[in-house]
């Protein structure tokens, strides 16, 4: 039961020792392990810099805990300097923040998912979008009080399972890309896995809100994906609290979130990013897999 992962995620006292690349599993994280509390991210100092990194590259995310601000969002708009510069959404507003909220009856229901209380499936961010954002920031302003978890997935632990389980399948997924149109019209075609400079990236995504084209050859092992990344034991599950950021690389991890009463508030404000600063040599994305395909 979903209550039952929880406790299990908060109740792991596991050290990380973050020099040791290895698969991360998901029930042996502790939710200490990826936060670094910081006052401003303006005031981030360099060893708080160099924590960050860490955990960002060691668990391809990390939440930061920051102190209220009068403008919550400045400490969201001020990871730029880290993060590169920010890309824009649709329904992003002038600075490039998108409100992830339920909007009830709205007629901006229709536009996303995350408009509404429903479970949002695990996936990439940016999948119809030609250049996909490298970063993806969730600033929690108000959580909702029942529901509404964060739910990560690690490409890794797919492309594992996978290479375990269906080696054949996986080698298909290099060469036969998939088709993606959201419901603003922007459409791209990609495969979900690729491979660039020795490490594999991935972009996923499967909801019934958008168009999607899946090429026979692979229409088995994307409904495999499916089922895994959306079974919680696959994943890592937490309560996002207020003022805290959820950084994610969102070329390795996939992202969802559970269903919230639809009497509640809940609001998340999302902004993406390049991924170019002037830390860029600093940052990992992707992940380098333990067993690579021959001809991938």
């Amino acid at each position: 039961m979903l209550t039952d992962k929880i406790q299990m995620v908060n109740t792991d006292d596991l050290e990380a020792n973050l020099d040791v690349q290895e698969t991360i599993e998901p029930s042996k994280i502790n939710i200490n392990q990826v936060t670094l509390k910081v006052s401003k991210v303006t005031e981030i100092l360099e060893p708080e810099r160099q924590r960050l990194f860490e955990i960002f590259n060691k668990f391809k995310f990390i939440i930061l805990e920051c102190d209220p601000l009068p403008n919550l969002q400045d400490n969201l708009l001020d990871l730029k300097k880290f993060f590169g510069s920010v890309l824009r959404h649709r329904r992003s507003d002038e600075h490039g923040i998108v409100a992830v909220e339920n909007l009830y009856n709205s007629p901006a229901n229709n536009v996303s998912r995350s408009a509404t209380n429903r479970m949002h499936p695990m996936h990439t961010d940016g999948t119809a979008d030609i250049d996909p954002p490298k970063v993806v920031a969730l600033q929690c302003e108000i959580n909702s009080h029942n529901g509404g978890y964060s739910q990560i997935v690690y490409g890794e632990s797919v492309y594992d399972y996978l290479m375990k389980n269906h080696p054949q399948e996986l080698q298909k997924l290099f060469t036969n890309p998939v088709s993606i149109t959201n419901l603003g019209g922007k459409t791209d075609t990609r495969p979900i896995f690729i491979e660039k400079e020795g490490r594999i990236l991935m972009s996923f995504k499967a909801d019934s809100v958008v168009t999607i084209t899946v090429p026979p050859p692979i229409e088995k092992v994307f409904n495999i994906i499916k089922n895994y990344v959306n079974d919680p034991n696959n994943q890592f599950i937490f309560k996002l609290k207020a003022n805290q950021i959820q950084i994610i690389d969102n070329m390795s991890v996939l992202h969802g979130r559970t269903s919230f009463p639809e009497n509640e508030i809940r609001k998340i404000n999302r902004l993406w990013f390049d991924g170019i600063s002037e830390y860029t040599h600093q940052l990992q994305f992707g992940f380098i897999p333990k067993s690579k395909l021959l001809n991938p």
